[in-house]
């Protein structure tokens, strides 16, 4: 392996941590923040639906700053965009990445691409554990409405 292929999956290592202590906060602060599931079941589900919505983009902005950081280093890759790549072309390739598992239109040429594996791999992670998460609370209120 190359030093810049090294230096980058260590950058996405450090991704996964990151957005593993990320999600985990986020989760503990959704449930402690919405609406009390007795009084307001519905309410409740629909709440943790947004916030997780955000807390989502909030994952995958943390992957498009990686990807930025990581692309500034001479060595690591490109995007195969025509031109320069913008801010909106980072959080393009990053979420797509996060939701598609890397399907996107944007090329990753390069090391870099050892990136965008691991932030397919952590989005994946982060959307099953929500989708475990508010299934857990929909089940928890089903059953209480019986």
């Amino acid at each position: 392996m190359t030093e810049s292929q090294i230096l980058v999956l260590a950058g996405g290592a450090v991704l996964l941590g990151v957005l593993g202590a990320f999600h985990m906060s986020g989760l503990r602060l959704i449930g402690w923040c919405t609406p009390r599931r007795q009084d307001h079941p519905h309410l409740s589900v629909i709440a943790t639906f947004w916030s997780l919505g955000l807390l989502h983009l909030a994952e995958i902005a943390l992957g498009a700053l990686m990807l930025w950081l990581l692309l500034l280093i001479p060595g690591t890759g490109s995007l195969g965009t025509a031109a320069e790549p913008t801010p909106a072309d980072y959080l393009y390739v990053a979420g797509s990445s996060f939701v598609t598992l890397g399907y996107a239109q944007v090329n990753a040429h390069g090391a870099i691409r050892l990136l965008i594996m691991l932030l397919s791999l952590g989005g994946f992670m982060v959307l099953t554990w929500s989708a475990t998460f508010i299934y857990s609370m929909w089940g928890e209120i089903f059953r209480e409405e019986s």
